[in-house]
C-alpha cells in the first residue's frame, strides 16, 4: 500500500486562495497530491524502499513523528474515503488467510514496471511462486 498505492494521485480544487510553500495559489486552483511520491520521500519514511513493518508500530518514534496525512492511501480530512476502514479490515483478513496457508514470494530477477492509469498497476504483471504451507 505504501510503495505501490492503488490510487497513486488524487486531486482537490481550492475553495479560496492559499499559500503552498513558496507559491500563492488562487481560488479554483486544481491541486494534485501523489501518494506514490510522498510514500517514497525519505523525509517522512527513512529508507523508503525498504520493507519495514515496524515503522507503523505506535511505540516506534518514527510513527509518532510522522506528520498528519503524510501517509494518505485513502485521502484525508473531510474527504477521506468512506470505505477506508472496511478496506483495511478486508486487507488484513485476506493477507492473514493467504499467509496462513501459502508462502508467496516474488520470482527473482524480474523488473516490475508501473502503469499509472486511474489506478496504479504493474505494466506486465508480477510473477510469484506460491507454495502451500504444511499443516
Amino acid at each position: 500500500m505504501r510503495l505501490y498505492p492503488p490510487v497513486w494521485i488524487i486531486g482537490r480544487r481550492a475553495l479560496k486562495p492559499f499559500r503552498l510553500g513558496e507559491y500563492e495559489l488562487p481560488a479554483e486552483t486544481n491541486v494534485l497530491m501523489s501518494q506514490l511520491l510522498m510514500d517514497r520521500d525519505a523525509r517522512y519514511f527513512p529508507k523508503p524502499m525498504e520493507f519495514d513493518p515496524d515503522r507503523w508500530n505506535a511505540n516506534d518514534p518514527r510513527c509518532a513523528a510522522l506528520p498528519r496525512c503524510a501517509y494518505f492511501p485513502f485521502g484525508g480530512g473531510p474527504r477521506v474515503c468512506i470505505g477506508a476502514g472496511f478496506a483495511m479490515m478486508e486487507a488484513i483478513l485476506l493477507l492473514a488467510t493467504i499467509a496462513r496457508k501459502f508462502q508467496v514470494s516474488i520470482v527473482p530477477g524480474q523488473t516490475i514496471q508501473m502503469r499509472p492509469s486511474v489506478t496504479l498497476r504493474p505494466k506486465t504483471g508480477i510473477q510469484v511462486n506460491v507454495k502451500r504451507r504444511s499443516q
